[in-house]
């Protein structure tokens, strides 16, 4: 008998949605000439700031702007901001839901699922709730930035639970397997599902923090919704 489940949780990014790397990049090269940078420089003190922001120490786009800017020695209010609004600009153009994501949402909501989003994340990634429709799309949205930590930190999954008041035994985690996020949910209680695509965002993929290849899997939203355990909601 397949398991059930009251609640599935999802990761953001390489999950649901995919990130067009090329504009990401392109964004960030506009960041770096209107900070007067090199594109190396920037990005390296760009990335330098990401676990800070990631657990809300960076609150905004603009502290995040600030901090890498001030570690190169660019106080210039004015190109703080700029960064910052080009980071927000970059992110609405560079993120996208793969293919079959949004029907698979609507209709695993019409069997009755709650569902609910853990991702790792920064301040930013605020600025593509809306056009994405999450709130509309998901009953409860987890952000790192907000619960200061990141996966695979059990506190996240813990805080998930907490807010969507359901047991470890009825919720499914499914991530693309990224900052060994599949074994962090396993540790908190979650049973896990590995969707695996065939293209992800490699450049943000750290291969030394992939989790363990225990983990069930699938390869689209299509194979997710023949599953067994994806036709009914634990009542």
């Amino acid at each position: 008998m397949a398991p059930r489940y009251r609640w599935i949780f999802f990761d953001l990014f390489d999950t649901l949605c995919t990130v067009n790397e090329p504009v990401y990049y392109a964004g960030k090269k506009r960041a770096a000439e209107a900070a007067g940078l090199s594109y190396d420089d920037f990005m390296k003190a760009w990335k330098e700031t990401g676990p800070a922001a990631s657990v809300g120490q960076l609150r905004d786009p603009y502290a995040r702007a600030k901090a890498a800017l001030e570690s190169l020695g660019v106080a210039d209010r004015t190109k703080i901001a700029k960064v910052a609004e080009l980071d927000i600009e970059t992110i609405k153009q560079c993120v996208f839901f793969y293919e079959g994501a949004e029907a698979a949402l609507s209709s695993l909501r019409a069997k009755g699922f709650k569902l609910g989003l853990i991702s790792n994340a920064t301040a930013t990634t605020a600025f593509v709730v809306q056009p994405l429709g999450l709130r509309e799309k998901l009953d409860l949205l987890v952000f790192s930035y907000e619960a200061k930590a990141v996966k695979p930190d059990l506190a996240i999954f813990v805080l998930a639970l907490e807010r969507s008041g359901c047991g470890g035994s009825e919720a499914l985690f499914i991530g693309d397997g990224a900052n060994r996020e599949l074994d962090g949910a396993r540790d908190a209680g979650l049973a896990t599902l590995r969707i695996d695509h065939p293209m992800k965002a490699e450049s943000f993929r750290n291969r030394d923090g992939l989790s363990g290849p225990s983990h069930k899997a699938v390869n689209s939203f299509a194979e997710l919704l023949a599953l067994p355990e994806m036709q009914q909601p634990l009542a």
